[in-house]
């Protein structure tokens, strides 16, 4: 039997028998009892706290950055590259060149 099978077939048994348990309610309480008698660590409260402190700090850190105020708008200036008249002559020598068909004149 595989472990996942075993486990399961415990838990199922284990449901079973809490279901039909006579004293149920009893046993809940003394279980919650238990835990609420247990003493907290210090250990939660210093992870808490240090991730607030590290959330406080990314905030000062990436609010102000993220947030910029562009007073000038940005200008773009767009170029085309003009071709010399023997690179127009050698782009279309290069088409032709592809082609099955002369239908050119030379």
């Amino acid at each position: 039997m595989k472990q996942d099978d075993f486990v399961k077939n415990v838990s199922q048994k284990l449901d079973r028998l809490a279901q039909q348990h006579q004293h149920k309610a009893q046993v809940m309480n003394n279980v919650l009892d238990q835990i609420h008698e247990r003493e907290t660590s210090r250990y939660g409260l210093w992870k808490m706290s240090s991730f607030a402190l590290a959330a406080a700090i990314a905030g000062f850190i990436v609010l102000p950055n993220s947030v910029t105020l562009n007073e000038k708008p940005d200008t773009q200036v767009i170029s085309t590259p003009k071709l010399s008249p023997q690179m127009v002559e050698d782009l279309e020598m290069l088409m032709v060149l592809g082609e099955d068909k002369s239908s050119h004149g030379s």
